[in-house]
């Protein structure tokens, strides 16, 4: 016989609502400790500090974006970028990613710093290629989003950001894919530089005029 239970009992409803108040009751510095032993933790986290920097970032350089708008991450059948802006009257998407962190290295002939950005989804899905197959992948496509953006904290030290255009984003190379599919979709990492090189700039809206 299967137990009855009631979600609305005052102290289960309590219960749930305490869960809510954890990070609070954690001090600053023990929070800070458990987020940077854990490096898949410190990851997500950053992921979406990022988020919130970006949001704070373009508000910043021009008094003609009106709007900003996050996606729910759960459901991209509808968007599948991190974040929209409206700017002059038209929308335009972005999608944001960081530098893997042991990437990061200096390359001995341009004397640069160069790191690897990760440029694919986290889960693979069934997408309908405009040449009408259907595949089976973590990629990007060509056009799904206008505006790849990446963090330069760890080259900078501050929270400015790079871009590039979706179109102008290599495209894969992987021999699952058949060779006709290949022109619709993204290659998995994208490579940045520090100084940056000509792919990628400080200034977003140069992309768009």
């Amino acid at each position: 016989m299967r137990s009855r239970k009631d979600k609305n009992d005052p102290e289960a409803v309590q219960a749930r609502q305490r869960v809510l108040t954890i990070i609070d009751s954690v001090k600053p510095e023990d929070l800070i400790m458990s987020i940077k032993r854990a490096p898949s933790l410190r990851g997500m986290i950053l992921g979406y500090i990022a988020e919130e920097m970006f949001d704070k970032h373009i508000r910043s350089v021009s008094t003609e974006i009106t709007e900003v708008a996050k996606h729910d991450d759960h459901d991209r059948s509808r968007n599948k970028s991190d974040r929209t802006f409206i700017y002059r009257g038209k929308s335009y998407s972005v999608q944001l990613k960081s530098m893997q962190t042991n990437s990061i290295s200096r390359d001995i002939n341009s004397g640069r710093l160069v790191a690897d950005v990760q440029n694919d989804g986290s889960d693979a899905r069934r997408i309908h290629l405009p040449n009408g197959n259907y595949v089976q992948t973590t990629c990007y496509q060509r056009g799904e989003y206008d505006f790849l953006a990446v963090p330069l904290f760890p080259f900078t030290g501050d929270w400015s950001f790079a871009y590039m255009r979706n179109r102008d984003c290599r495209l894969t190379v992987s021999k699952k894919y058949n060779i006709e599919d290949r022109e619709y979709l993204l290659a998995s990492t994208e490579q940045i530089t520090w100084p940056l090189d000509g792919k990628w700039t400080t200034d977003l809206f140069s992309l768009i005029q």
